[in-house]
């Protein structure tokens, strides 16, 4: 209990000293076209879920090949990505390569044979996604900050009751309580962004953790569940974008989440909350439909993504795009 309050308290506090003293280290947030707010806002709040992250590794004796490429990607992402250091090509080099590490030394922990490490690729590919998806996705008041704690505390439970190392429990259930202490200054009214260094953290860490806890490929699909709502407006965001033969590689804001924001004028809290409740349906869905197989679940994730895909499609052709 010690360390979950701990980690509520260092989310919270980071929160607070970048608050206060962000602007002197460049860590403002200035609007443009394709922002969802106004006026200069503090980012990098995302350093206290850091500090928690790394105080709980060192506390849990959580692997070093685990923590240390996401702490490497949290903090090139502050230097490359909230302080606008490197471009695009470069961060995602150096994404692939910590996804890579990782990936390597985990199978190698498991003793698996030479063959395996053809995984390798595909697993990075799903880890450096899964960051970026996260980091896509943070564009208005509390949603990072709440996709966290829920789906931490879903991993947290499903680990619980799934008989998983409780080592990891406890660091899923931390971390989602340093989200707790991030969104003191983020829900309803954003005092303080997540930034980069939050958010390609928290997406980084999700995905290492669905691979080291997975069994098999049910375990797999049912945690990757937990973030459906991101994966869902990322994925069919990407295809409208790949048939308005838009690069996938400029800023946007073609989300459905920033469409229901911007053009709809539905309130950041209300988008986030709803984000929030969908990816609490869906993933208490995932648990309660696993013991059922693999075919189910994969059905129901189909259905949810249909209803998704018809929302996506009706919200875009009634409040039709304005980017100037």
């Amino acid at each position: 209990m010690s360390i979950i309050l701990t980690s509520f308290l260092l989310g919270f506090l980071g929160s607070w000293i970048v608050l206060k003293y962000g602007g002197r280290i460049g860590a403002i947030d200035i609007p443009t076209s394709r922002s969802s707010h106004f006026g200069k806002v503090p980012k990098g709040g995302g350093f206290g879920i850091l500090a928690a992250f790394v105080l709980l590794s060192l506390i849990l004796e959580i692997p070093i090949w685990i923590w240390i490429p996401a702490v490497i990607m949290s903090l090139i992402s502050f230097w490359g990505g909230d302080k606008h250091c490197l471009s695009v090509k470069q961060r995602l080099l150096i994404h692939f390569g910590c996804s890579l590490f990782f990936s390597i030394f985990f199978l190698y922990s498991k003793q698996f044979g030479f063959g395996s490490y053809m995984i390798c690729l595909p697993i990075s590919v799903f880890i450096v996604g899964t960051a970026n998806f996260y980091n896509f996705m943070d564009g208005i008041d509390g949603i990072a900050g709440i996709t966290g704690f829920i789906g931490f505390s879903l991993m947290a439970f499903y680990g619980r009751i799934s008989g998983m190392d409780p080592v990891y429990g406890v660091l899923s259930l931390s971390m989602a309580f340093a989200c707790l202490g991030f969104l003191c200054f983020n829900f309803p009214k954003a005092k303080i962004f997540l930034g980069d260094v939050g958010s390609i953290l928290l997406g980084f860490l999700f995905a290492c953790l669905i691979i080291v806890l997975s069994e098999d490929l049910v375990d797999f699909f049912v945690m990757a569940g937990f973030l459906a709502p991101f994966y869902f407006d990322e994925i069919f965001t990407m295809i409208f974008r790949i048939r308005d033969r838009d690069s996938l590689i400029t800023p946007h804001r073609k989300h459905i989440y920033q469409i229901l924001v911007n053009e709809a004028r539905v309130g950041h809290c209300k988008v986030s909350l709803g984000y929030g409740l969908l990816q609490l349906i869906i993933g208490v869905s995932a648990i309660f439909i696993k013991p059922a197989g693999l075919f189910f679940l994969l059905g129901t994730y189909l259905i949810y993504g249909l209803i998704f895909t018809c929302f996506s499609i009706m919200i875009r052709r009634k409040f039709p795009l304005n980017e100037n």
